[in-house]
């Protein structure tokens, strides 16, 4: 009776391992860009109307403001003219995608997320840099957290 040769054939890992350490840098570096706009020395003010962002815009500018008046931009600090820069930069490459004149405002949304604690001077120079006419950005939301949210971190119940 003749023998019949047993071919063994191997699976080469190779491609796959290469498929799993890209899926892991991919993965940490998301997850360390979305946590350059959340800083925890801030600490939102409570609001009773606030209404989560159902639809966030990815390309939004997040300037945090701390209690000691100091901002913190894609995990950068800025002076107030470093943000002005900063400012008109975004609006002009909003005005460039969208093809629309330097005199036009821009659609671009700019997300405050200022510490409680922080005198409202600050917030409202960043308000005045956003829509002067040279930058001539109008949309503005302001980072706040339920109040159910905030009693629950706090510990408080109550009124």
């Amino acid at each position: 009776m003749a023998k019949k040769k047993v071919q063994v054939t191997q699976m080469n890992m190779t491609p796959m391992i290469d498929c799993v350490f890209l899926l892991n840098l991919f993965f940490m570096t998301v997850t360390e860009l979305t946590r350059q706009d959340d800083i925890e020395d801030v600490r939102l003010p409570d609001v009773k109307a606030a209404a989560p962002d159902s639809s966030p815009d990815p390309d939004r500018l997040v300037i945090n403001v701390l209690k000691d008046g100091r901002l913190i931009v894609r995990g950068y600090e800025y002076s107030y003219e470093e943000l002005e820069a900063e400012l008109m930069k975004e609006a002009q490459r909003e005005r460039a995608l969208s093809g629309a004149s330097d005199a036009l405002p821009t659609n671009r949304l700019v997300l405050i997320k200022a510490d409680r604690r922080v005198k409202f001077e600050h917030i409202r120079y960043i308000m005045a840099l956003c829509v002067e006419k040279h930058i001539g950005i109008w949309r503005m939301s302001f980072g706040t957290l339920p109040r159910s949210i905030s009693r629950e971190s706090e510990g408080g119940s109550g009124d």
